[in-house]
């Protein structure tokens, strides 16, 4: 297996190594930052990608490289880490098939599985998870949500209720492993890269409205 680390911390890349290095069917090498390992990654071609995401779930504008970065979810399973007490979960999240997403404390274990069994770790296998951890209809919930548009415009746009709305905020929060709006709007700021339109392979919504609401929301963090 061939695995990528980028990490800006030094003790903390000696410290992935130092649980990994004594599997010698693993071929790592390591970046300090995305925009270094964009290079690397496309010689390398990595089947799994460990990465910091910290940085990013700070900053609500669109980066380019990080849009550049996820394009290699195609060829490689990413687990991005962040510097936070959530995801409130031991395990990784699926949110596509190829991106997971963990708290740092947690990445201790994910990195012993991966040096005792890579093999399971490799891309191919996916069987079992679900092509997208949320169903259409939240995704566009969501979008509405982190752009600060109430519940009654929201019900109004999705004709729907102001009480579906509510739900499906709750199960987003419940599905992401967070306990209110902020740590969900950090974990939003990174995890908005997997959907329409920054992602131009993911599916779009039917409706014109929405689909020019969202164009709106999204030239407004350029």
């Amino acid at each position: 297996m061939k695995l990528s680390i980028i990490e800006p911390c030094g003790f903390t890349r000696l410290g992935i190594y130092s649980y990994l290095v004594e599997n010698n069917n693993l071929d790592i090498i390591d970046s300090v930052n995305i925009p270094k390992s964009l290079k690397s990654l496309h010689e390398f071609q990595p089947d799994v990608i460990l990465v910091n995401m910290t940085q990013y779930c700070h900053s609500a504008e669109l980066s380019e490289e990080l849009k550049a970065f996820f394009e290699y979810r195609h060829t490689a399973r990413i687990y991005c880490y962040i510097d936070a007490n959530y995801p409130d979960c031991e395990e990784p999240i699926s949110i596509t098939r190829e991106v997971f997403i963990l708290n740092k404390q947690s990445l201790t274990s994910l990195l012993q599985n991966i040096a005792l069994t890579p093999e399971s770790y490799m891309p191919g296998n996916n069987a079992g998870l679900p092509r997208m951890l949320f169903s259409d209809q939240e995704i566009l919930v969501m979008n509405y949500w982190m752009s600060e548009m109430p519940n009654y415009r929201i019900a109004r746009k999705l004709n729907i209720s102001s009480r579906t709305v509510y739900v499906h905020k709750r199960h987003l929060a419940q599905k992401i492993k967070v306990r209110n709006r902020l740590e969900f709007c950090f974990i939003y700021n990174l995890i908005k890269y997997l959907f329409w339109p920054i992602d131009d392979i993911s599916a779009t919504p039917m409706s014109r409205q929405i689909k020019d609401d969202l164009l709106m929301i999204y030239k407004a963090h350029i």
